[in-house]
């Protein structure tokens, strides 16, 4: 039996396997399994490669002892 697994992430095709399956049906369930983390894995990195890299969390700022006075009037 021939196997075919596509994933695709947003349209496009990230991963594939194809690959012909014999044997006993916990043979098949096996190599079916091994075939479907292979391609999970290839989605997972395509996901990932996908986003845009995260903003910085904190702006740095510039080392001072000074402060700023928050009501000029006192």
């Amino acid at each position: 039996m021939q196997v075919e697994i596509t994933v695709k992430v947003n349209g496009q095709v990230v991963g594939e396997q194809v690959e012909q399956v014999s044997g006993t049906l916990e043979d098949m369930e096996e190599k079916i399994d091994a075939m479907t983390r292979q391609v999970a894995g290839a989605a997972l990195q395509a996901s990932v490669d996908g986003v845009s890299s995260p903003r910085p969390l904190f702006q740095k700022r510039e080392a001072s002892c000074a402060t700023k006075a928050t009501n000029p009037g006192r």
